[in-house]
């Protein structure tokens, strides 16, 4: 854009803000068309802004869309974090809650640095500790990425990527050389040459048709997309931090006092604006959108997130510095479709979602998930998600069967659509990560239980099983979010007569559908009669609730072998059975089971870096029912739901309870401990296991009824409720019964398939 229309446009800002004044210049620029430049620098104007007051981390969690498909395919954001532990992580907004869903990862090479992305498509990884490159492709027929092949050769110590059209550079601190790659149709990677830039270079970003390099003291422009860059022009700049081009190509560059435009045309950058950032703030990424830049880094309030408006083509004074959590900010990022910032923060191992306006108090927090250890970045693309039909799956220990129901855009159940046998009395089942298997433990006659593998066609329909072998009296069964590994917790409760012997748990390779028992397998628990087991959201730790021994275990996988390590073991309630994670990756929430006494949920916060356990700020939610099995808890973390078999000792009706958060998004955790009782036009007789829908409409309660008092058994049922609005989230009237499906005789788990692919 024109400098008269920049700076313009940086005059209406400050007219409008009343926030600048003028300044001499704290920077010095200049520029030239062919060499290196060596001139004195022409000083610029500088806005210098009035002190912004910090606002304290405003939260607004949003609303679930309306506009959703129930079927089909929808774009949202796919957010790409690299880590310190050799792998990328990949995480979903979801279209239906705005929660952000952590679909897995994919390993990497060593030390990865940097992420770039290719026509919304391709995604390529530095990996600085071995000097290659990582190739991936974005399947939108699952919704996985996809290795490309073995890593490519870069150079040394690779720390920067960028894509102009159809090549990639890759920037290798170790001997300051730029790597040209071009991409293939396939997304396949060939090197073309190598590149020694006349200036140490720190960053490369994409420009249009243009690479620019940046060093501690200027910024080299080269032509690039059409093999080895060549050199065009330099600008001086003093403590150049981080850089972003836009759309247009126009560069924003960071220096530890200012942020600064650019305009460039034929090559030549142009200096058109210059803001000064806020007393006692320290930038260290930056990121620009639609309408406007945001800068994180350290400030006097811990971890912030600056935002300067682009009003009329000029930087404006920031509107708003959002404290944020405290920790290291490593990266951030506008999501493609422009509506959401994503930063990075190393030393809380997490990724938090911004709301991306200038508007108001600026920013607000609106959703948090724990990554991987130390992301190093993040990068993003425009997905099209697949969504499937919704199914709900109900596991049915008789008559020993996998039915499958289907749910309607309200969340009301119809059917069974599909059904298949389930092995010999199954208790449990999960779904593989790209939603293509179903596996369920067969807890057996004779001890030694077996998995039942049954497919799952693009309309929800189950296959033809078949089964593998497991250990004794297997209960609960979990896939990892990689897709990788699969595991059986053996409570060997048949040879025992009550579990008086240690459990194991059995761990198998997902190189197919077919699981493979790992060399590790089974794997020794410590405690006795182990139930249910989770893996958190990044798949690093296992836990599962010991029953008979009063204990919760957790186990770190290893990342290579899939093989579990004893890493922690925490004190629970009386009899823990089901045990969850919370849909951030902190907290861990388990279930104690045991009748006459006081029941209750146990909570735990989940140590990053190295899965132990310990109690939270509320250590329990006393229930008021007994006996509680089922847990449940909702996509943004304010709801939890408990059901139990019986409401009273010796009485015939199970519950329901709901238990409220009213801000998961703040240190602590912050819930209710009063929960509020939800009724049925159906009474519960024994509640025994909970579900949420894909789209979190619905409450699916899983009815085991029990024999009457002269022995007659009776068939189950799913009751479904609708879940209101959170505003309405503690009046019991609000949630509405759906409706009551029939099942078997004994229905112990409900597990839902389908919408987000």
């Amino acid at each position: 854009m024109p400098l008269k229309a920049r700076i313009a446009g940086a005059l209406l800002a400050c007219a409008v803000l009343s926030a600048c004044q003028g300044s001499g210049s704290q920077n010095n620029a200049s520029s030239s068309g062919t060499a290196p430049s060596t001139g004195a620098p022409t000083p610029t104007g500088l806005q210098q802004c009035q002190a912004v007051p910090l606002q304290p981390a405003a939260t607004a969690i949003p609303t679930s869309p309306t506009n959703v498909p129930a079927s089909g395919t929808v774009q949202t954001s796919l957010i790409l974090v690299p880590s310190g532990t050799h792998s990328l992580g990949f995480y979903v907004r979801d279209p239906w809650t705005g929660a952000l869903v952590d679909r897995g990862y994919v390993p990497t090479g060593q030390g990865p640095d940097a992420v770039a992305v290719s026509n919304d498509q391709y995604v390529y990884v530095a990996n600085g500790q071995d000097g290659t490159v990582s190739a991936y492709a974005w399947d939108s027929q699952t919704d996985r990425l996809t290795s490309l092949g073995a890593a490519i050769s870069s150079g040394q110590t690779p720390t920067s990527l960028a894509v102009v059209g159809s090549d990639l550079y890759a920037l290798n601190a170790g001997n300051n050389t730029i790597t040209a790659f071009a991409i293939g149709a396939n997304g396949t990677l060939t090197v073309i040459g190598a590149l020694s830039p006349s200036a140490t270079l720190t960053q490369l970003i994409a420009g249009a048709g243009v690479l620019y390099g940046l060093a501690s003291k200027g910024i080299t422009t080269f032509s690039a997309g059409s093999g080895v860059p060549a050199e065009l022009s330099t600008t001086a700049l003093n403590g150049i931090v981080a850089g972003a081009a836009d759309g247009g190509g126009d560069l924003y560059v960071l220096t530890s006092t200012n942020v600064v435009a650019f305009n460039v045309s034929g090559g030549t950058l142009s200096q058109q604006d210059s803001v000064a950032l806020p007393s006692g703030f320290t930038g260290n990424a930056l990121s620009v959108g639609t309408n406007q830049l945001n800068v994180v880094g350290p400030g006097s309030g811990g971890m912030e997130l600056v935002t300067f408006p682009l009003i009329g083509g000029g930087i404006a004074c920031p509107t708003s510095a959002v404290l944020g959590s405290t920790g290291q900010a490593t990266g951030t990022f506008v999501s493609p479709l422009g509506h959401t910032i994503y930063v990075t923060n190393a030393s809380r191992d997490e990724l938090a979602a911004y709301s991306a306006t200038t508007t108001g108090n600026g920013p607000a927090l609106m959703a948090t998930a724990r990554t991987r250890p130390t992301p190093r970045g993040v990068a993003g693309l425009v997905a099209t998600v697949g969504i499937s039909p919704q199914t709900l799956y109900v596991v049915e220990q008789a008559p020993s069967e996998i039915v499958g129901y289907s749910v309607a855009a309200n969340g009301a159940l119809s059917g069974p659509i599909t059904s298949q046998g389930g092995g010999n009395g199954p208790s449990a089942g999960a779904i593989a990560a790209d939603g293509a298997t179903f596996y369920a433990s067969d807890w057996s006659s004779g001890g030694n239980g077996t998995v039942t593998v049954l497919p799952i066609d693009g309309q929800g329909d189950l296959g033809a099983g078949s089964q593998v072998a497991t250990g004794q009296s297997p209960m609960g069964i979990v896939a990892d979010p990689s897709g990788r590994y699969l595991y059986v917790a053996n409570s060997c409760y048949q040879n025992t007569g009550g579990g008086n012997c240690p459990g194991t748990i059995s761990s198998y390779g997902l190189s197919g559908a077919t699981p493979i028992a790992l060399g590790s397998s089974p794997t020794a628990t410590s405690g006795l009669y182990p139930m249910l087991l989770t893996v958190d959201p990044t798949g690093q730790y296992l836990y599962v609730a010991q029953y008979a021994s009063g204990n919760v275990e957790g186990f770190t996988i290893d990342q290579d072998t899939g093989a579990l390590t004893s890493a922690t073991t925490a004190l629970a309630g009386s009899n823990p059975w089901t045990v969850i994670s919370g849909p951030a990756g902190r907290h861990l929430y388990v279930t104690n089971n045991h009748a006459g006494s006081t029941t209750s949920i146990s909570i735990y916060r989940i140590n990053a870096a190295n899965g132990s356990l310990t109690l939270a700020t509320t250590p329990t939610l006393t229930v008021t029912g007994g006996k509680p099995l089922g847990l449940a808890i909702g996509a943004k973390g304010r709801r939890l739901y408990v059901a139990t078999q019986q409401g009273v000792s010796g009485g015939t009706n199970g519950t329901l309870e709901v238990f409220t958060r009213t801000n998961p998004l703040v240190s602590g955790v912050g819930w209710d401990t009063t929960p509020v009782a939800l009724a049925s036009s159906a009474p519960f007789t024994d509640a025994y296991g909970l579900a949420i829908a894909p789209n979190g409409k619905a409450l699916y309660v899983v009815d085991n009824v029990p024999p009457t008092s002269a022995g007659s058994v009776q068939p189950g049922n799913i009751q479904a409720l609708s879940i209101p609005p959170f505003s309405q989230a503690r009046n019991a009237a609000a949630y509405t019964l759906l409706g009551v499906t029939t099942t078997g005789d004994s229905p112990v788990q409900a597990i839902p398939g389908g919408g987000l692919d």
